[in-house]
């Protein structure tokens, strides 16, 4: 089974790839460069690990103006939507294509149960997915963060929100997107359906792992309040804490997603073996 779902995932994984390696790739040369050029006009930026404005003055961008402050611009665009689309790309079509073409009606030949045929496909796009996404946030967070952070558009500040700087939230904003793409797909069976749902839903699912992740930071807080070394690991709700926290929220998301997966399966019914059983079971 293993064979069968990565054959039928192969484009979509290809296409995945040269997405992740691409943007990771333009995230590390823009970050090359605005460095070289801050260091030609003499300005300091620390480390967003260590110092996250660096000696530059809070929401006042000192990076040089021209294509320096356009590469930055343009690595927060990456950050801030390259999740979104790695997720669509091996979510949408991965049941709604089959659905829509009629042919997952070969599985149902093969002896294969349809929830093996769920959770092996599914399984195989989460991975790619995490895969390709810490491709692309491990550079952004160790090489361009420090960057994207200190620029001056209020815009910009707004798209901080879709990647929060934080590897585990864009990894699991990726991983949720395909599975909820592939869920919705499953259940509609349409690939231009499933996308404009999945794009809807993303806005709303991801101001609700902001929220779920803030409840969890104070769930935290809490719970670790008696103790002080535990509340200073878990109860100071700095930007990391409150994004990881909100990676976590995605986790549960993703996790009921899959679950309502398999409610949907179920009711299918005893998987057949032969064509002449697929027939059997459509005229009925």
């Amino acid at each position: 089974m293993n064979w069968l779902a990565l054959r039928l995932l192969r484009p979509y994984l290809i296409i995945a790839a040269a997405l992740s390696v691409a943007s990771a790739a333009f995230v590390l040369a823009g970050a090359y460069v605005i460095r070289q050029q801050a260091d030609v006009h003499g300005i300091v930026i620390g480390d967003y690990a260590a110092d996250r404005t660096g000696l530059c003055e809070p929401l006042v961008s000192c990076l040089p103006a021209g294509s320096a402050t356009n590469l930055a611009q343009a690595i927060a665009l990456v950050a801030a939507f390259v999740p979104l689309l790695l997720g669509l790309i091996l979510g949408v079509p991965l049941f709604a294509r089959e659905r829509e073409e009629s042919t997952d009606d070969f599985l149902l030949t093969q002896s294969v149960p349809r929830l093996r045929w769920l959770i092996t496909k599914l399984r195989w796009a989460l991975v790619a997915g995490g895969i390709g996404a810490v491709t692309v946030a491990v550079p952004f967070r160790l090489a361009a963060a420090r960057y994207t952070l200190i620029l001056d558009d209020a815009g910009f500040a707004v798209l901080r929100e879709l990647h929060r700087n934080n590897i585990g939230f864009m990894v699991m904003q990726t991983v949720f997107i395909t599975a909820l793409a592939g869920i919705i797909g499953l259940a509609v069976g349409r690939t231009l359906r499933t996308l404009a749902l999945t794009v809807a839903a993303w806005p709303v699912a991801l101001v609700a792992a902001q929220i779920g992740g803030l409840l969890l930071g104070l769930l935290a807080v809490v719970l670790t309040s008696w103790s002080g070394p535990l509340s200073m690991m878990f109860g100071t709700l700095t930007e990391d804490e409150t994004a990881t926290f909100a990676a976590l929220a995605l986790a549960a998301g993703t996790a009921v997603t899959v679950l309502l997966g398999r409610r949907i399966i179920a009711p299918s019914g005893p998987t057949h073996t032969s064509a002449e059983g697929v027939e059997q079971s459509r005229g009925s």
